[in-house]
């Protein structure tokens, strides 16, 4: 039988809601580092396999394959994360002028900041839809804290790194990375849909409205744009 760790499980393991240390990020990233290691090495064995395989197998090997080098897209995109994040070396301080928002500032502190391998990500997809970048951040890090949630599953049955309800994205979900499929555990495909989404619940015209369509809750959208505020800051 064609065969494969499910790392996925192993790599959500890692990611934990609670502030860390700079020590914890160093050990979150040799831990990935490592699980990465051996997961080229599982999918060069099954590669490996593959042509000895019957041909009504064949299919199945190659669709398990497709999804371990998905994996270890994606656990490379965290390594990256936990990199940058290592490279901060103090707290953002914000000033009084802040205060004059109608909403409260959320402190990212230390390992809080926005990974910088997903600023690019937030800027492209808000370009094409017409939204901001760091609303885009904010609901990242309220969803799931940059995708360090356990599971990235929540009790309603939202699912993937910005929280998608199933049939939310199958309505509005789009390919992020052109890779010809829409994925909600797809990071890429996550934040682009979650752009969609809020331009179609019209972003352009009133902020707090599109955003009451991604969580139907006064103390969401606050939370949200005071997150923003904060990332704006820096």
């Amino acid at each position: 039988m064609f065969r494969y760790i499910p790392f996925l499980l192993l790599a959500l393991l890692l990611f934990i809601t609670s502030p860390v240390s700079a020590s914890d990020y160093e050990q979150q990233r040799e831990q990935i580092i490592q699980q990465r290691e051996s997961l080229k090495a599982e999918i060069a064995a099954n590669v490996e396999k593959i042509d000895n395989l019957p041909e009504e197998e064949k299919e199945q090997a190659v669709n398990a394959v497709t999804k371990l080098k998905r994996e270890d897209t994606r656990l490379a995109a965290y390594e990256k994360a936990y990199t940058k994040a290592l490279g901060y070396e103090s707290e953002v301080v914000y000033t009084s002028a802040s205060r004059s928002l109608p909403f409260p500032i959320v402190d990212l502190k230390l390992g809080e900041l926005v990974p910088g391998e997903f600023i690019p990500i937030y800027q492209a997809a808000a370009q094409q839809y017409g939204v901001d970048w760091n609303v885009l951040a904010a609901i990242h890090k309220v969803e799931t804290d940059f995708s360090r949630h356990p599971t990235m599953i929540s009790s309603a049955n939202a699912v993937g790194h910005m929280q998608f309800m199933p049939a939310t994205f199958r309505a509005y979900g789009v390919d992020g990375n052109n890779d010809g499929m829409r994925d909600p555990w797809q990071l890429e495909d996550a934040i682009y849909s979650a752009a969609n989404y809020l331009a179609s619940s019209g972003y352009k015209t009133d902020v707090r409205k599109a955003i009451w369509h991604y969580n139907h809750s006064e103390e969401y959208i606050n939370k949200v744009l005071g997150v923003a505020a904060g990332i704006r800051g820096f």
